[in-house]
């Protein structure tokens, strides 16, 4: 992302009837653990072109890598994606997506030890240069760091992000992705869901609409 963008528009910014409905019954219903659940809700936006602040608020509107997670994580929780933050210094610490992951709150990317990692982990991904929309997040080597992309740890050592280099959403490998963009994100902050997604403040409102919604087939 841009350097200069200011992340509260960099990393922010209809269905409710049948559509909440069924996805309240996947939800209640499904025994699949959350992580699972929370990487599945999260691939089905796989391909959808990448738009700053997008929140598939309408058919054919994009989405940015904020809006992957919550669009995965009003489908696995009980809250609308406007219950979520926008900044990370408020989201992280207050475990909106899950606590901290010691060891990983931040560390280097030459540092990761994928091992580590489970299937539903949601990265931050830091870098030196600052944001003046909020103060850093924490510090890496001794300087401050601030959150300029996120995503989602699927397994096998990839992640899914809705990324601005690629122009839509991908599941690529990790540590390739951090390698290529070595010179912008310098490590990550890594939070890990027990429970459901727990925002301070719970939003009822219609959520973002499926990428398949009205398309015969399920195609896009």
């Amino acid at each position: 992302m841009r350097r200069s963008t200011v992340l509260g528009v960099l990393l922010g910014g209809v269905l409710l009837g049948g559509a909440a409905g069924a996805q309240e019954g996947t939800r209640r219903g499904s025994r699949a653990p959350l992580p699972e659940r929370f990487v599945a809700a999260a691939r089905e936006v796989l391909g959808v072109p990448y738009l700053l602040g997008g929140r598939l608020r309408q058919p054919g509107e994009g989405i940015d890598c904020q809006g992957v997670l919550f669009y995965a994580a009003e489908r696995v929780g009980r809250c609308g994606w406007k219950s979520f933050s926008v900044l990370p210094t408020v989201s992280v610490p207050s475990g909106e997506l899950g606590a901290a992951v010691p060891g990983m709150a931040p560390v280097a990317s030459s540092a990761l030890d994928v091992s580590r990692l489970r299937a539903g982990d949601v990265l931050w991904l830091v870098g030196f240069s600052p944001n003046p929309a909020e103060p850093s997040i924490g510090e890496l080597q001794g300087r401050p760091v601030w959150v300029w992309h996120t995503g989602l740890y699927s397994g096998g050592g990839r992640w899914i992000v809705g990324d601005h280099f690629a122009g839509e959403v991908v599941e690529v490998d990790l540590v390739a992705y951090l390698a290529a963009h070595a010179d912008t994100y310098s490590g990550l902050i890594v939070t890990r869901m027990e429970a459901e997604p727990r925002p301070a403040r719970c939003r009822r409102h219609p959520p973002m609409q499926s990428p398949t919604a009205g398309v015969p087939d399920g195609g896009r």
